[in-house]
């Protein structure tokens, strides 16, 4: 039987590694005296080594880097771990002997990049696209499935897993072919290659290289305490070789093609600032998150950076293309796609991409789906959740939602959650996994902007978490720019817990191609527990 006061004194170092800092460099392993096995099972590191034919190179890195002990921790994790070959191959491509020619720092950093903490990512939770929890090194690692099944599934597209789901006592190994190289250059880093010469170049005379080479920026909390948030892009990227297909030679036929004007590039209206942030996105969207429509749909529009310009995307005979013109059938492809950078992404198009008026289509329109709000969450839309994630929104925290509490200073009034799997059909079955909560007190309101909506007229409908009550709460009111949406409702059910959706009206006319406020009156003040807006196109 285990001692009492051996298993408080393993329990407080735990506490303390969280406390301090899991990955805090440091002289000596720290954990080389407290660890321990607590099962029949092996814990991680321990594992590995007892299988030096594939893994004792790997293993001497962990040693070298003083990590071996922490991946024996009672904890979880997901640990991407490449066999020998795999890491010769990496020492020689680097001009490296032996192991330990890897400098201390390097070699935590190399191991931390392989490795998401307190997540356990099993194959069977596998999506082509960006992993949602981010690794060790903050940064998302990416699956891609090729040819071939369970036997062609890459990270990082250069990777490939030859052995998936070795399970340990504290967590899951997949065995890599390769060494993941960790990535370090932004995505302004990436366009300073000689072939995106004259995109570079457009995107330095519009002010964009700020955020495109920017990690981490300053911010401050509801308290005035500064803070960093790190704020992820999309870049779908120009060569200079696609430029030459249409006469494009440098940025001054760029300037020509699109009819530049004056040199004031800041402007917004400015068509070569246009341009540039017509191919930016404010949120980091994989191919596969391009690629998932609304239910019955092959074709949407999405939001850019630039004003009111929009990008439509469609399924065309089961390939993913942007702009696609129905009459001439033909679009943009995808030469490369999902080029992991640190803050972002990059696709590389076959086409200039010029702006593009997009058909009117169905619209689904999330209420957490704002940049701001996904880049102060830790867990954002994420499917694998072993518990419930809850991030309460501070009045002025974020510039997307404006609101007004009954009494004024009411606190906890609007929250995101992301929920995991277990919470039940109707929390499971939320469009990606998350939802708004409201709880304003009565006659409290809250504003959002709503996606760029093309002129004309839609049927809206609101799509919500109904909780099971005795009593009819969560009474709401909806508007868009000061004009009623349908009459008021109960978010509340006396039947059962469940997902419903209220049309809110068959038929609401825009005069104009724009973004709109939409409105929430919270008539009684109680709960409500928000999923998404489908604003569908109508004759």
């Amino acid at each position: 039987m285990k001692n009492i006061r051996d298993d408080i004194f393993k329990n407080l170092c735990l506490f303390l590694m969280i406390g301090l800092g899991l990955w805090a460099p440091s002289c000596q392993d720290p954990y080389a005296d407290s660890t321990f096995t607590a099962f029949e099972e092996l814990p991680m590191a321990t594992m590995l080594r007892q299988d030096p034919q594939n893994f004792s190179l790997w293993v001497e890195l962990m040693e070298h880097a003083d990590l071996f002990n922490t991946y024996n921790l009672n904890t979880t994790y997901t640990f991407f771990v490449p066999n020998n070959d795999g890491v010769k191959r990496y020492l020689q491509n680097n001009g490296l002997q032996k192991v330990t020619d890897i400098a201390k720092d390097d070699a935590q950093y190399l191991i931390k990049y392989h490795t998401i903490h307190k997540v356990r990512f099993d194959q069977s939770q596998f999506e082509s696209g960006t992993i949602n929890d981010v690794n060790a090194t903050d940064d998302n690692l990416s699956i891609e499935f090729r040819e071939g099944g369970l036997n062609a599934i890459y990270v990082n597209g250069t990777a490939r897993i030859v052995q998936l789901d070795v399970n340990a006592t504290n967590g899951v190994v997949h065995v890599l072919e390769d060494v993941l190289v960790p990535v370090r250059e932004t995505i302004l880093d990436r366009l300073t290659e000689d072939r995106f010469s004259i995109f570079h170049e457009a995107v330095r005379l519009t002010g964009y290289s700020g955020d495109l080479n920017t990690v981490y920026f300053d911010a401050t909390d509801a308290s005035g305490n500064p803070i960093e948030v790190r704020y992820r892009f999309t870049l779908f990227a120009v060569s200079n070789e696609v430029f030459a297909l249409e006469g494009i030679q440098n940025i001054d036929d760029l300037k020509s093609a699109l009819g530049v004007e004056s040199d004031d590039f800041n402007s917004m209206d400015n068509p070569l600032h246009k341009y540039v942030a017509y191919h930016i996105l404010d949120q980091v969207r994989s191919y596969t998150d391009l690629a998932r429509f609304p239910e019955g749909e092959s074709t949407m529009n999405i939001n850019t950076k630039a004003s009111n310009e929009l990008l439509n995307l469609s399924d065309i005979g089961g390939s993913l293309v942007v702009n696609y013109n129905r009459e001439e059938e033909k679009g943009v492809n995808f030469t490369q796609s999902n080029v992991n950078c640190k803050n972002g992404v990059i696709h590389e198009m076959d086409n200039w991409m010029p702006l593009f008026t997009p058909p009117r289509v169905t619209v689904i329109w999330e209420f957490t789906d704002y940049p701001d709000l996904a880049a102060i969450c830790t867990q954002f839309q994420n499917p694998s959740l072993g518990s419930t994630y809850t991030k309460v929104i501070n009045q002025g925290e974020l510039s997307s939602y404006t609101w007004r509490t009954v009494p004024e200073y009411k606190g906890n009034a609007v929250s995101y959650r992301n929920n995991r799997g277990a919470d039940g059909i109707w929390y499971r079955d939320a469009l990606n996994h998350d939802h708004l909560r409201l709880e304003l007190g009565p006659s409290g309101w809250i504003e959002m902007e709503t996606p760029v909506l093309i002129k004309g007229s839609y049927r809206v409908v609101l799509v919500y978490i109904s909780p099971r009550t005795s009593t009819n709460t969560g009474i709401l009111q909806c508007s868009i720019d000061g004009r009623r949406l349908g009459s008021q409702f109960v978010n509340s059910n006396s039947r059962e817990d469940r997902r419903l959706e209220r049309q809110l009206s068959s038929s609401f006319s825009f005069d104009e191609t724009t973004s709109h406020t939409f409105r929430i009156v919270a008539i009684d003040g109680r709960l409500l527990t928000l999923d998404y807006v489908m604003f569908e196109p109508v004759d």
